[in-house]
């Protein structure tokens, strides 16, 4: 019996000390001498808390979670950090282009001094592609079937300012080029973030072929949607977001849009109506801007070809 009180003893001494909450201190360093702050994370929280609201779509709660410091801390300007955790934790060691490195509260804890020395990912020269004009030129009205963000590589003489993105379209007419199959994977890139031609649910796109890979002409695109005539137009004023187009010669039409075409203003002030959705080129109904002015696709394009793409020194027939 005082064996079995002795070991329960034990037992509740054990179970207190391990769930007890420890600070830890130490320093983690980069190869660049904390120029980029390190970022100790218990049990990898973040990473959990990314990869299922990937999945879920949930992002709720995620920004308060970056913000707890028992679970995420930075490292001052000189590399000290200072975190609670429990000696059955593990902390994660992330700084941007470094390896990240794992260790068990309980393994530093035996150390006479915690000194974590990040190691920088293996990075590969960046090679431009030089081609100039495009060996194959596409322009098509597509549906987005998916867009994927793309981890870029660490290269060893650029740093990248834009996001790349994977995009895959279903082709749903071709108006130039003729691309043989009807589904196209283009890469993307942006400056601002996802590219905002993904918002569209039919969408004019133009692609070029260098170096033997498709990319999407940046920021170039029209938001499409069918008329009543059974054709595709874009509503609005064609040349609004076109620096280029030395002539402006063509004028848009009267089209009758399908009746489910409208966009909701509710959430915007009267300036930004009156810049986004003007009277000459829409109908305002209450909360609904209503496409009674727009340009048909084929016109689009012959906008495009005469405006940015002969700016950029893209020459199509």
């Amino acid at each position: 019996m005082y064996k079995k009180i002795i070991f329960i003893f034990l037992l509740l001494i054990n179970t207190v000390c391990i769930s007890q909450t420890i600070k830890i201190k130490g320093l983690a360093l980069d190869t660049v001498k904390s120029r980029n702050f390190v970022m100790i994370n218990v049990n990898d929280t973040l990473k959990k808390f990314r990869d299922k609201s990937s999945l879920t779509k949930k992002w709720d709660g995620y920004d308060e979670l970056t913000k707890n410091k028992n679970f995420v801390v930075f490292t001052d300007s000189i590399g000290n950090f200072n975190i609670s955790a429990k000696l059955t934790d593990s902390l994660y060691f992330y700084a941007t282009r470094y390896l990240t490195q794992k260790y068990a509260v309980s393994e530093l804890l035996k150390r006479k001094e915690i000194k974590i020395q990040l190691e920088p990912e293996k990075c590969i020269p960046f090679v431009s592609c030089e081609q100039k004009k495009p060996s194959n030129y596409y322009i098509f009205i597509g549906k987005k079937l998916k867009l994927e963000g793309q981890k870029q590589p660490y290269y060893c003489n650029t740093i990248t300012m834009d996001s790349e993105f994977k995009s895959t379209y279903l082709i749903k007419k071709n108006l130039y080029g003729n691309f043989p199959k009807d589904t196209i994977i283009f890469t993307a890139f942006d400056h601002y973030g996802i590219p905002k031609f993904s918002n569209c649910e039919n969408v004019l796109l133009f692609v070029g072929e260098y170096c033997g890979k498709l990319y999407h002409e940046k920021y170039q695109y029209f938001n499409l949607y069918e008329t009543k005539n059974g054709k595709w137009a874009s509503p609005g004023n064609p040349y609004k977001n076109d620096n280029y187009a030395k002539e402006k010669n063509i004028v848009p039409k009267k089209i009758n849009f399908e009746k489910t075409v409208y966009f909701d203003i509710s959430k915007l002030n009267a300036k930004q109506i009156e810049d986004e959705y003007p009277v000459e080129y829409y109908k305002i109904i209450k909360n609904k801007a209503i496409p009674i002015m727009g340009t048909y696709v084929e016109d689009l394009v012959e906008i495009k070809k005469n405006g940015i793409l002969k700016a950029r020194k893209i020459e199509l027939e």
